[in-house]
């Protein structure tokens, strides 16, 4: 095992939680993944980088909008909605 792979293992959230079975649907997306990318580099900034890893693990957990029935893991509302 090389340093590339260990840093692989160390980044892939399957060794520390179960993901959600919804998140491997096929679907649409909504923003491409450089757009995701810009936008979560910008949450980082905002919010720092254990609280996103936080919320990440929150919503690959099923957390957040999409199981509104699931607990939100206690973690606060952003309010990012879309400006007009």
């Amino acid at each position: 095992m090389d340093r590339e792979d260990v840093k692989n293992m160390i980044a892939n959230p399957f060794y520390a939680i179960n993901i959600e079975p919804e998140l491997a649907l096929e679907h649409q997306p909504l923003v491409s993944e450089s757009q995701w990318i810009a936008a979560n580099l910008k949450l980082m900034d905002e919010i720092g980088a254990e609280e996103w890893l936080e919320r990440l693990l929150a919503v690959l957990q099923g957390a957040g909008p999409l199981n509104p029935d699931r607990p939100n893991f206690g973690l606060p509302d952003l309010g990012l909605e879309e400006e007009e």
